[in-house]
């Protein structure tokens, strides 16, 4: 049997993800620049594709929040450079599950979000809406 090493969490992720939680609870989309390194990269459950920069995530995540309701996190994982965090939500009529893996740099700031959603009509159909009112703003 191999011996299993986790790491814990360093202090500049769990502040980071300190931070994220509080933008989130509050919808202190204003705040979220501060926590995103400039080239931070977003991949989205729907795209292959991935967001990148600041001014993009920074659009996009809280226009994400917008069609979510009933959002909560359900547990979290933690490493030394990150956390997935687990969380449901409903869009529309479908009640959805999901994780975001999130990296932090070491000053605490998100490098890398990947956030993954099923079902996968949901995720397509938030998809859909963010794209229709990031188009139309």
């Amino acid at each position: 049997m191999t011996d299993v090493h986790i790491d814990a969490p360093h202090a500049a992720a769990q502040r980071g993800i300190t931070e994220w939680h509080r933008i989130v609870a509050e919808s202190d989309w204003d705040r979220l620049p501060d926590l995103l390194v400039d080239e931070v990269v977003f991949r989205d459950p729907a795209n292959l594709e991935p967001h990148h920069g600041k001014a993009r995530i920074a659009a996009v995540l809280p226009t994400v929040f917008s069609i979510m309701q009933d959002f909560k996190f359900l547990r979290h994982f933690g490493r030394e450079t990150g956390y997935v965090l687990e969380f449901s939500a409903r869009v529309g009529d479908a009640n959805v599950f999901g994780v975001d893996l999130i990296e932090f740099d070491t000053e605490g700031k998100i490098t890398d979000f990947t956030v993954m959603m099923r079902p996968a009509s949901a995720a397509l159909a938030q998809a859909a809406e963010v794209a229709k009112r990031l188009s139309a703003g």
